[in-house]
């Protein structure tokens, strides 16, 4: 159950990543096309930062699905050196725990943002695009990240309490930890002396 969960949290946020990929490509192009245009033409593209600031918005935020699922944030691990792999593993989790209690917090208040933004009827300065269905999808892809670092957080639990289905032992682990490192003999290479 919970691996066709991960396969299935792998190919959505692919395609959230992948969209938001293509937001800033297209928040590029127009910053290239509007720097030929001042530049050739001394005619600016109209409205290039209102689009920038919502594309930067998406693009952005679709990264961070894919990144929690891939594992792809900055871990600091050295408990386990000190304490055990198991002690290491209980970290890890109360990382994961702590990590997905942010995302939480972070999609509720960018979907309260959003319902302001709505409320006021809030415009883009310049192409008055409304702003608040651009939040809504932000706050929608915080949503996904944070159910994805429930996943995560599912399998820090799974590999806790059974180290072996992942290919891991405890003890296993902190006797590798433990071993030393075999040095291989050098080689003496002695002159050949002729006579």
């Amino acid at each position: 159950m919970l691996s066709t969960c991960e396969r299935l949290g792998r190919r959505v946020t692919s395609a959230v990543s992948i969209a938001g990929l293509a937001a800033l490509m297209f928040l590029a192009a127009l910053t290239l096309a509007d720097g030929l245009m001042r530049s050739f033409f001394s005619h600016p593209l109209e409205g290039v930062r209102d689009v920038g600031s919502l594309a930067i918005a998406i693009g952005v935020s679709c990264c961070f699905p894919i990144a929690l699922m891939e594992r792809s944030n900055i871990t600091v691990r050295f408990v386990a050196q000190f304490l055990g792999v198991r002690a290491g593993r209980w970290c890890d989790l109360l990382a994961s725990v702590l990590t997905g209690v942010v995302f939480f917090c972070m999609a509720w208040q960018f979907t309260h943002y959003a319902i302001k933004l709505g409320e006021a009827g809030e415009m883009t300065w310049v192409l008055h695009i409304p702003t608040a269905p651009f939040w809504y999808g932000v706050a929608a892809v915080l949503w996904l990240a944070a159910v994805v670092q429930c996943v995560m957080i599912a399998s820090d639990i799974e590999r806790l309490i059974h180290p072996m289905a992942h290919g891991s032992d405890d003890s296993g682990a902190e006797h590798e930890q433990a071993r030393p490192i075999e040095h291989q003999p050098m080689i003496e290479h002695k002159p050949s002396v002729e006579p």
